[in-house]
């Protein structure tokens, strides 16, 4: 990560007021692990709340605010904290008398903000915890992000060799209309796993979108499968003005700070980085996640190991309405001709295994497979548990 004055003239074109040296901002960004500045600063004032140590969430409210004069949801926790110095109780937060009725929605969304962050606080995943979804990662996958659109969070993982490690969240808002995208034009945000395409520089962007874009290959093969329409789902920043957006204010894609944006920026390797966004992760102590990587393998070995006896022997694995190559079973093996041909001895390399978001039962296996049949090959399978089995639904082949 750089730092210096590189850094800071990056961050000073997208956030109000500009970094200046020793600010909080350009403290973290120097830091060798970067952490959200607007959260870090929430996080202190919750906490400080929490203990009833109000002349402390003052004076760190009033400090976040001569940073970030526009965060607006700042402005409202100020008028609480003043509330309560004055002794005057507070029945909710933003609990602002007379407010006129054109504010009220504006009042609403400010306290939808400030939920999610407070239960960012109370509800953070344990660090002993690891992501279920992240059953295996190959070598060259050096980070994965992970947004849960319940929490209104975004979670970058490190790859540290078997098992995940979070690096940092960020909040993030989502669709208007919330979550699981199903046709263009509904303002929810997908959910599944994708890969960011390609980065898009602020040169070609209009300010809405703040400093770059991170677009995602949303639909992508298994939402095509079922019907799944829309296009354009991306990560982006804001317009310079603002510095925070509620939970749901995009048209479905997922939407961060500018500083947290070009933080992330860092960690992606543009047609590799993979991200799973899914309506609620699921954190699993150590030896559970550790039991499902350890089944998820021995599937995917039995699997190969079946498959070079002949695939008559490999069908077993196949789904009766699985789709190959976008063929039915029956149409691919007339198409291949496969029957009595032998695949040899099959090598697999950089295998990727990930459960597939907000589903207990399906997993998304990726693969390099070298064979005498099929030569050197990429291959993308999504397994289904049916009843005890897992079973593959769906097989994409692709030539290297």
């Amino acid at each position: 990560m750089k730092s210096g004055s590189e850094e800071s003239f990056d961050l000073a074109a997208y956030s109000s007021p500009e970094p200046k040296k020793g600010s909080l901002a350009s403290k973290l960004f120097e830091s060798a692990s970067y952490q959200p500045v607007i959260d870090t600063a929430v996080e202190e004032i919750y906490l400080a709340l929490s203990n009833h140590e109000l002349n402390k969430a003052l004076e760190l409210t009033d400090r976040l605010l001569s940073e970030f004069p526009n965060f607006y949801l700042g402005h409202m926790l100020k008028g609480d904290i003043l509330s309560l110095k004055a002794g005057r109780p507070l029945t909710k937060i933003g609990d602002m008398p007379d407010v006129p009725k054109g504010k009220q929605e504006e009042l609403t969304e400010l306290r939808e903000e400030a939920i999610a962050r407070f239960k960012a606080v109370k509800d953070r995943p344990q660090r002993d915890l690891l992501p279920a979804e992240l059953v295996e990662l190959n070598d060259d996958q050096r980070y994965v992000i992970l947004v849960d659109t319940t929490r209104s969070r975004l979670f970058l993982y490190e790859n540290a060799f078997p098992q995940p490690r979070l690096v940092t969240d960020f909040y993030v808002s989502q669709g208007k209309m919330g979550a699981v995208k199903v046709r263009e034009g509904d303002k929810r945000t997908p959910i599944g796993v994708y890969t960011i395409t390609e980065l898009l520089p602020k040169e070609k962007l209009t300010d809405f979108y703040g400093p770059i874009a991170l677009p995602i290959d949303y639909p992508n093969a298994w939402d095509k499968r079922l019907g799944k329409t829309g296009y354009g789902i991306w990560l982006h920043g804001m317009p310079k003005h603002y510095v925070s957006r509620p939970p749901k204010a995009s048209d479905g894609c997922v939407v961060l700070a500018n500083q947290d944006l070009l933080a992330l920026k860092k960690f992606v390797d543009i047609g590799s980085t993979q991200v799973v966004i899914s309506e609620r992760l699921d954190f699993v102590p150590i030896d559970v996640w550790q039991s499902h990587r350890k089944a998820a393998l021995r599937m995917v070995d039995t699997w190969k190991k079946d498959l070079e006896k002949g695939f008559s022997k490999g069908i077993y694995h196949y789904a009766s309405d699985v789709k190959i190559d976008g063929q039915g079973l029956i149409e691919w093996q007339k198409n291949q001709q496969i029957s009595n041909k032998s695949f040899g001895k099959i090598s697999i390399d950089d295998l990727t295994v990930m459960r597939y978001p907000s589903d207990k039962d399906m997993m998304l296996v990726s693969f390099r497979q070298e064979d005498k049949l099929s030569g050197e090959i990429r291959k993308q399978q999504y397994w289904m548990k049916v009843g005890t089995r897992w079973q593959i639904v769906q097989e994409d082949t692709f030539k290297l």
